[in-house]
């Protein structure tokens, strides 16, 4: 395997293939948590998570980023699904990225005594409405509608990328730069960082106790 060198064509591929890489994250997501409606799945507890992680990962495609373009610059949102498109993004923006919405009520109640209303305590529960099933089927075939119109934009771009590269000489391919891995420790872990368009390398952080302990 050979890095594929910079240009026009290889940034474009690598940004569509970004927001492939994103959509599946969400399919995976809503996979698992489909499986938790399941009666006696022991995704069961996790399935209102998972769905909000779908949502996080389908929205990173379609909201604005400083280091690529938005996937609707590249695929359309066919008409009868811009409204589950626009739900999602609301729950994101309004209930799984920020707490905002009625979808997440916190509430201060006194817990009393059945018997004589002593004041034992006061606590605040938080009342969670997750997305209904339907919605959340609805948000799957969105992904997969996304996901087949995507592939229909990346297919030229890998195939002109694999033209070029077929044209190059032995010298030239066996010469290509590899990406540069940096290894640091965990407690050097920068989430800080800012990928480019075209990358040239990572960071890899090794964790000192679980590598020991697997020794």
């Amino acid at each position: 395997m050979i890095p594929v060198g910079d240009s026009p064509a290889s940034r474009l591929f690598i940004e569509l293939s970004s927001y492939g890489s994103d959509l599946a994250e969400a399919r995976d997501a809503l996979d698992l948590a489909t499986r938790g409606f399941e009666e006696g799945s022991v995704l069961a507890d996790a399935s209102r998570y998972l769905v909000g992680l779908a949502a996080i990962a389908y929205c990173r495609t379609v909201l604005h980023s400083n280091v690529r373009g938005r996937l609707t610059d590249y695929v359309g949102i066919p008409d009868e699904l811009v409204d589950v498109h626009d739900r999602v993004k609301t729950y994101r923006n309004a209930t799984v990225a920020h707490s905002q919405s009625e979808l997440a009520v916190t509430y201060a109640v006194g817990v009393l005594d059945s018997g004589t209303l002593r004041v034992r305590d006061v606590a605040g529960p938080t009342v969670v409405v997750p997305l209904p099933d339907r919605v959340v089927l609805e948000f799957h075939g969105l992904i997969d509608v996304m996901e087949r119109r995507l592939d229909e934009v990346l297919e030229p771009v890998r195939a002109s990328l694999m033209k070029m590269l077929a044209g190059m000489e032995r010298s030239q391919l066996e010469a290509a730069v590899r990406p540069e891995i940096q290894e640091r420790w965990a407690h050097e872990f920068n989430p800080k960082t800012k990928r480019s368009r075209y990358p040239t390398g990572h960071t890899v952080y090794w964790d000192l106790v679980a590598n020991a302990a697997n020794e």
